[in-house]
Order: structure tokens, then sequence, then C-alpha cells
């Protein structure tokens, strides 16, 4: 009888112990889930890294930054965009979209100067697409940002084409979307100046001679991430 029950409280401590492990395991993965932070990336090309692989682009890159950085945890970006896409095409594949993320970020206008498109229908489709980021935001505009259009003009690809008015539309483009963005209080990154560097390092242009390289995106990533980390995620 003494072995028998030697033999229960021995199991029963057991179980108990392989309980309170796996019950802490699981408490982990809860937490752990519960801490991650969701961010969403709207805009163009600039944002899918074009001609790049995606954990080049600059979303993946501010994630891994961010990540490794800080106590913040994000998890995999959520990305809606394509390139070609102006401000109107955004607008459309977005109108549906209801999931709320801890972290928004906006690039988009290079293709409505590109074709020629009204600023004042920028004007109003930016806005737009701002305060639909704003629904989509657990803090409203505090966290999101607006990076700039970077200066493309300086690009290979351009060659022999008009680059001052390039150059000078991009620039309009810009100052429409600081001016929207500090209006609904949401942060502008210029980061058109640091994009104006290509013209003088080949390594920060990717293979089509147009778009941004990996290593260009790291300079944004770079020189924004600790006010990312400060003013829309804490």
């Amino acid at each position: 009888m003494r072995l028998f029950c030697s033999f229960l409280i021995i199991t029963s401590v057991i179980a108990c112990t392989s309980s309170s492990k796996l019950s802490n395991k699981n408490e982990g993965i809860l937490l752990e889930g519960e801490n991650s932070i969701a961010y969403l990336a709207l805009g163009d090309s600039y944002t899918i890294g074009e001609m790049i692989a995606a954990e080049q682009s600059f979303p993946f890159q501010l994630v891994k930054k961010i990540n490794e950085n800080s106590e913040i945890k994000i998890s995999k970006p959520t990305i809606i965009a394509k390139t070609g896409w102006r401000t109107d095409d955004l607008l459309e594949s977005i109108k549906e979209v209801e999931e709320q993320y801890d972290l928004v970020s906006v690039l988009i206008g290079a293709n409505n100067q590109r074709q020629g498109r009204d600023f004042g229908q920028f004007t109003v489709e930016f806005k737009l697409i701002l305060e639909k980021a704003i629904s989509l935001s657990k803090n409203g505009a505090k966290s999101i940002f607006v990076f700039s259009i970077p200066d493309y003009s300086i690009m290979p690809f351009v060659g022999g084409k008009d680059h001052n008015k390039i150059a000078s539309e991009v620039k309009q483009y810009n100052s429409i979307c600081k001016d929207v963005a500090q209006s609904l209080n949401i942060v502008f990154y210029d980061n058109t100046p640091i994009s104006q560097k290509a013209q003088f390092d080949s390594s920060l242009v990717a293979d089509d001679k147009l778009h941004p390289s990996g290593r260009m995106y790291n300079f944004w990533v770079n020189d924004t991430f600790k006010n990312i980390i400060f003013d829309q995620l804490k």
C-alpha cells in the first residue's frame, strides 16, 4: 500500500509539473501574439520594392530594424501596393479594408506626376487616402507616417528626358503631401534628398535603372526608424 501511495504522489507531482510547464509555454505564445505589432504599408512600386527581393523593400527592412533595435516587435508587414498605381488606384484598393493596424505608412504620387495628373485631383485623393489610413489605425493619426516621393529625375533610366521638369513637379507633389499630412497631424518624412544621392552612387539604383536598390531603402530606414519608434509607436 505504501508503495502504491508513493507511486500516486510521484505521478501527481510529475503531472502537475508537466501541466505547469505546458501552461507557461502556452501563456508565452499568447503573450507574444498579444504584443505583436501590425504594420500596413500603402503605396506603389516604391513600397513593394520593384526589381528587388521583398526583404529588401523599405517595409520589410523597417520591421527588421525596429525588431532588432527596440523592445517593440512587429509582425510581417501587410502591403497594399502595386507598380504603376496612382492615388485613385490605391483608393479603390483600400476602400473595403477594415482591419486595424498599429502602424501605417503611405508613399504614393510618382505615377500621378509621371502621367501628368492634375495637382488638385491629387490633393483631394491623397487626403482621402490619409483619412482612410486614420480609420485603419488603432491610434489614429499618431501611428501613421508619410514618406516623400523620391526624385527619380536623376535615375539613369530617365536619360534625355526633362530632368528639371520632373524634379520640379516631384517637389510640388511632395509639398502637397507634406501640407495634407500636417493638416491631419500626420508625420511627413522627407527622404527625397537621400534619393538624389543615386546620381553619384550606382549601388543605390536597382537593375532597371529607375527604382531604388535595397541599399537605398536601407538609408531611408536608418534615417527614420528611431523617429518612427518614438513618434509613431510609443
